[in-house]
């Protein structure tokens, strides 16, 4: 019972802050959730989540407001308020035929969100070494891909 209530509040939590910024955003297109909070593991510590937007979302933000984000993103600004959640914000790349992937890496948004996104993937993916327990960073997990 005691489990339940911490995942459950882990949840809610988690929930408080997707809210917080979807107002800020707009929206949240995709949401990749990794770490112990989708794994096995009895009780999790927290919720690791990757926020995707739409590069037309993420591109009619003002800097205020990129700034805000940038402050719930912070794993320290999140355990001052309560917030089991460590968080990222990352713009989408435009959606575009595959033959034209590789002359929009010439324009710097693409080029930067084609990155983020690649760098973020190779993140979730890996584990991280644990000689404890044996874990070393060539073995692989994963996340959820949740779509909004």
């Amino acid at each position: 019972m005691h489990r339940l209530c911490d995942a459950t509040r882990t949840w809610e939590e988690w929930a408080e802050h997707r809210t917080m910024i979807e107002a800020l955003a707009g929206e949240i297109t995709r949401m990749w959730v990794g770490g112990s909070f989708v794994s096995s593991k009895a009780d999790p510590s927290d919720v690791d989540v990757t926020y995707l937007l739409r590069p037309q979302a993420y591109d009619r933000l003002d800097r205020e407001t990129l700034a805000d984000l940038s402050d719930l993103t912070l794993r320290a600004w999140c355990v001052e308020q309560g917030l089991r959640v460590d968080a990222h914000l990352l713009r989408l790349p435009e959606e575009m035929p595959v033959s034209q992937m590789i002359p929009s890496l010439f324009t710097p948004d693409t080029s930067e969100s084609f990155r983020d996104i690649g760098l973020y993937d190779e993140l979730w993916q890996r584990t991280r070494d644990n000689p404890s327990n044996g874990v070393t960073a060539g073995l692989r997990r994963g996340y959820v891909e949740v779509l909004s």
